[in-house]
C-alpha cells in the first residue's frame, strides 16, 4: 500500500470513527431525554409483538447466533486459527483484541445507561442484562467488519473487495434486525450497537494501520 493510499485509507477511517462516536452520542441523548424516539421505540416492539411469523423468528433466530456469544466464539476462533496459520499473527490479534474490546465496551455502557429490555413477547428467553446499546449489533460490526476488512485488502479487484465490504455491512445488518424481531431489543438499542461498533471498528483499523506502517518503515 503506498503512502498516499495509506494516508486516504487512515483518513477514511478516521471519518467513520467520528461519525460512528457522534451517531451514538446522539442516540444515547435522544434516549436519555426520551419523548418521540422512545415511543417509537416502542410501537415497533408492539408491532413485532403482534406481526412477526413463526417462520421469520426462526430466522431471525440464525443470524441472533452468529452475533451471539457462542457464534462469536466459533467466529472469532476460527477466524484467529485460519489467520495465526497462514502467518498472518498481527492479522489474527487485530480481530481477536478488537472483538474482546467491543465487548469490554458495551458491558460499560450497558451499566451507565440501564435500559431494560422490552416486555412485550419474545419467541427466546429474554436476557438478564440492559438493553443499550445492542452488543449484538456492536459485535457484528466489529467480528465481521474486521473480516471484511481483512478480505478486502486480499482481494484481486476493487469489486470483490467491495463485494467483502458489503457483504459484512449485510450481516451486521441482519445481525441487528434479528434483535429487533426477536422483541429483545429496541430500534434505538441497535442502532447504537452498530455506531458504537463502527467507532470502535475504525480506530482498531487505524491502530493497526500505523503499527504495520511503522513496521514497515522499521524494515
Amino acid at each position: 500500500m503506498g503512502s498516499r493510499e495509506a494516508r486516504a485509507r487512515l483518513v477514511v477511517e478516521t471519518i467513520l470513527a467520528v461519525l460512528g462516536a457522534l451517531a451514538f452520542v446522539a442516540l444515547a441523548a435522544a434516549f436519555v431525554r426520551g419523548g418521540q424516539i422512545v415511543a417509537l421505540d416502542h410501537d415497533v416492539s408492539s408491532w413485532v409483538a403482534d406481526n412477526v411469523s413463526g417462520g421469520v423468528e426462526w430466522v431471525a433466530r440464525v443470524f441472533t447466533w452468529l452475533g451471539g456469544v457462542a457464534g462469536t466464539v466459533v467466529v472469532t476462533g476460527l477466524a484467529a486459527i485460519v489467520l495465526w496459520q497462514a502467518s498472518r499473527r498481527v492479522d489474527a490479534m487485530f480481530v481477536v483484541l478488537a472483538v474482546l474490546g467491543i465487548t469490554v465496551l458495551v458491558a460499560v455502557l450497558k451499566v451507565v445507561y440501564q435500559r431494560a429490555r422490552p416486555e412485550l413477547g419474545t419467541s427466546i428467553p429474554l436476557p438478564h442484562s440492559y438493553s443499550f446499546p445492542s452488543g449484538h449489533a456492536a459485535t457484528a460490526v466489529v467480528l465481521y467488519g474486521a473480516l471484511g476488512l481483512l478480505l478486502a485488502e486480499r482481494a484481486r479487484s476493487s469489486l470483490r473487495a467491495a463485494a467483502w465490504l458489503a457483504a459484512a455491512v449485510v450481516m451486521a445488518l441482519a445481525i441487528g434486525t434479528s434483535r429487533v424481531l426477536l422483541n429483545v431489543h429496541f430500534v434505538t438499542d441497535v442502532a447504537a450497537g452498530l455506531a458504537v461498533g463502527l467507532a470502535w471498528l475504525c480506530c482498531c483499523a487505524i491502530v493497526r494501520d500505523v503499527l504495520s506502517a511503522q513496521r514497515r518503515d522499521g524494515r
